[in-house]
């Protein structure tokens, strides 16, 4: 759930981060190269071992009454089902409304995207897999990224 102020193009989230459940979790590492376990923020101070991890939406069922501001912004999802924007898609709405992101990128993300051989997704392809590494430079679609915390590599 977010506050919008079109005015000031502003989107205010609300992050709870003492809750036992949800979609934002406070997690706790010892390494920075490593995956967090989550933590009782309640019971134990927040330090720099600590990392906030948001599950964050694409769209939403329109049966479940979740909020978003965009109500009238419907589609029909691959599951056959009557959603609407929310969160993420939200965002990436006003943002394009507000200027910050151009149609132009938008149809280049879109062309990257329908362009991408489906067998370079991790999620497709069980060839690849994560390992963690120390920090390292590597490239991934011929864009430089440093100090990834972890490597893909292909057995």
């Amino acid at each position: 759930m977010f506050k919008l102020d079109e005015n000031k193009k502003e989107i205010l989230a609300h992050i709870p981060l003492t809750t036992t459940s949800g979609k934002i979790r406070i997690k706790e590492r010892n390494f920075l190269n490593e995956y967090g376990i989550p933590v009782a923020t309640r019971q134990i101070p927040f330090s720099q071992k600590h990392y906030v991890e948001w599950q964050i939406s694409y769209d939403v069922v329109l049966a479940e009454n979740k909020e978003t501001t965009l109500i009238n912004k419907t589609f029909i999802g691959a599951n056959g089902k009557n959603k609407a924007l929310y969160e993420l898609s939200e965002y990436v709405y006003y943002f394009y409304k507000w200027n910050i992101i151009t149609k132009d990128t938008l149809l280049n993300i879109k062309k990257f995207v329908e362009d991408t051989d489906d067998n370079l997704l991790i999620d497709v392809n069980n060839n690849y897999n994560i390992l963690r590494s120390n920090f390292k430079e590597i490239k991934i679609f011929g864009h430089c990224y440093l100090n990834i915390y972890f490597y893909f590599y292909s057995s």
